[in-house]
């Protein structure tokens, strides 16, 4: 069977390896047809590299590369300059931004054997485009590649992000002056944070990031996974001893999610194809890179869980880099952490977890953040799931301190007991295990119900207070009732925290006969 696309990102390698290429010429059709100027928002390791790939082979007339594919007798072939920009092979950390610009442009030069004399990074461009545009006689194409990773890669550094920011608004600043001289323009990155600020110039730039027509160019649909991979899908099928059924829905489970409109759902490419590859559910693309930084300002701002959260279209319009602390949740959704799931009006969304990939990867890093000492999550993680499987609730008791211990004493608290309950919750989430915080009842709220196979556990949280309490609480308003029908053991359970020592200090359990 044919090899996966892994890791590759150009089109030609992928085309001439024979390896697997999902169709996706069919979106770019209208895009080509005539002259436009776009822009797309995406995840890192979306596919986005590939996609301008596929748009340069395309505009240089390569029309062998596509034999087969829903493009090949669809368009003319003519053939035009491309300037690609990529801003992954664009030096700026060793050196300033604008150095590292000049440097790129001279080698897009130098492969069309044009000498440029220029000085600043945005003369250049300006030059290389009018040269370009006079040898070929054919407008010029400019496929610019995470025209923010220079941006992104110093978000913990806002004062050196909008250096760059300023560099790039400036070097861009050049097109609006040569639009009679371009074909096609198309824009890549995985934020729009800069995009108005960056971009304010080129009023005729269409922004395809929530397009409805758009939402399934990058990535793979259900229906795509399941006919371009259908070996794989047969072959670990069986390694597994599952039925189809049930390995395509695990996968969906794992993998699955992302949405630009709350309708159509896509894989993470990456994600999937190294699930194909190896045959092992893990996390594939989170462990890619995580933002520290932003993990460190969610806990200190946003003690919960993300679900159902409202976000408006106007927020993407709003986001700047200098002050990522107020927009952390835009950031969550165009890095790909949080995803649309419902789209509740013409301007506002509910955003979730994509999948379980991201969902138990990201709380994970939330409670690791926090972590000290010599005891490891891991271990922590296997003892607390242990014990709750035994309904052993002194041990859970005894592990659960060890992990507050853990954490640092100055760490800032603004909601303590919302603090801990999203420790305990977020650990919790992080076993595996089917928790409900704040669980609703028709006489109040439960503060968290775990399910494990034998048992349910209803929790009530008391700070400083007795235990006593949170058991008479539970039963004067009957919040057990609901799971009495259930055929597990039903356990009621009282959790006293002390603030200063950090530590549970009592803990009751009751079970329900």
């Amino acid at each position: 069977m044919k090899e996966l696309s892994l890791p590759l990102n150009d089109f030609a390698d992928v085309i001439t390896g024979n390896r697997i290429y999902v169709d996706k010429t069919k979106f770019l059709l209208p895009l080509i047809q005539r002259k436009g100027f776009y822009f797309l928002s995406r995840p890192r390791r979306f596919g986005k590299s590939l996609l301008l790939s596929t748009f340069k082979y395309i505009f240089q007339g390569r029309k062998e590369l596509f034999a087969g594919l829903y493009i090949e007798d669809k368009i003319d072939w003519k053939t035009y300059p491309v300037i690609h920009l990529d801003f992954l092979n664009i030096s700026y950390k060793d050196t300033t931004l604008a150095e590292g610009l000049k440097h790129y442009l001279h080698i897009q030069a130098e492969d069309e054997n044009i000498v440029l004399n220029s000085d600043s990074p945005r003369d250049l461009l300006f030059e290389l485009i009018r040269k370009l545009k006079a040898k070929f006689q054919q407008n010029v194409v400019i496929l610019i590649d995470e025209y923010d990773k220079s941006i992104i890669d110093y978000i913990d550094e806002p004062a050196q992000a909008a250096i760059n920011r300023d560099t790039l608004k400036n070097f861009f600043g050049t097109l609006k002056g040569l639009t009679a001289d371009l074909q096609f323009i198309f824009l890549t990155g995985v934020s729009k944070f800069s995009k108005v600020s960056l971009f304010s110039d080129l009023n005729n730039l269409v922004d395809l990031t929530l397009d409805k027509n758009y939402t399934t160019l990058l990535g793979y649909t259900q229906n795509e996974v399941e006919t371009y991979f259908v070996d794989y899908l047969e072959q670990h099928r069986i390694e597994k001893n599952m039925s189809l059924s049930d390995l395509l829905a695990e996968i969906k489970r794992w993998y699955n999610g992302y949405s630009w409109n709350g309708v159509d759902s896509v894989y993470n490419p990456y994600s999937i194809l190294n699930f194909l590859y190896s045959g092992e559910f893990l996390n594939h693309w989170f462990s890619t890179g995580t933002p520290t930084m932003v993990v460190k300002l969610l806990n200190q701002k946003y003690l919960k869980d993300f679900k159902d959260v409202p976000f408006g279209i106007f927020e993407l319009e709003r986001y700047d880099i200098t002050q990522i602390e107020k927009h952390l949740v835009s950031l969550l959704f165009q890095t790909g952490y949080l995803t649309i799931t419902t789209k509740v009006d013409a301007e506002t969304f509910l955003l979730n977890y994509p999948n379980k990939e991201v969902r138990d990867s990201f709380n994970y890093f939330r409670v690791a953040e926090y972590i000290e000492g010599n005891t490891s999550l891991e271990e922590l993680k296997y003892n607390l799931k242990t014990s709750l499987f035994a309904g052993n609730m002194d041990l859970f008791v005894e592990n659960l301190t060890i992990l507050f211990a853990q954490i640092p004493y100055q760490i800032t608290i603004p909601n303590r007991e919302a603090y801990y309950q999203l420790i305990i919750y977020l650990t919790l989430k992080i076993l595996g295990l089917e928790i409900i915080a704040e669980d609703n009842t028709n006489k109040g709220r439960i503060d968290a119900v775990i399910f494990v196979p034998n048992y349910i556990y209803i929790i009530e949280f008391k700070f400083s207070s007795s235990t006593k309490q949170a058991l008479l609480q539970i039963k004067d308003k009957k919040y057990y009732e609901k799971y009495l029908s259930d055929s597990r053991q039903v356990c009621l359970v009282g959790m006293n925290f002390d603030y200063e020592n950090r530590t549970v200090v009592e803990c009751v359990m009751e079970k329900i006969a």
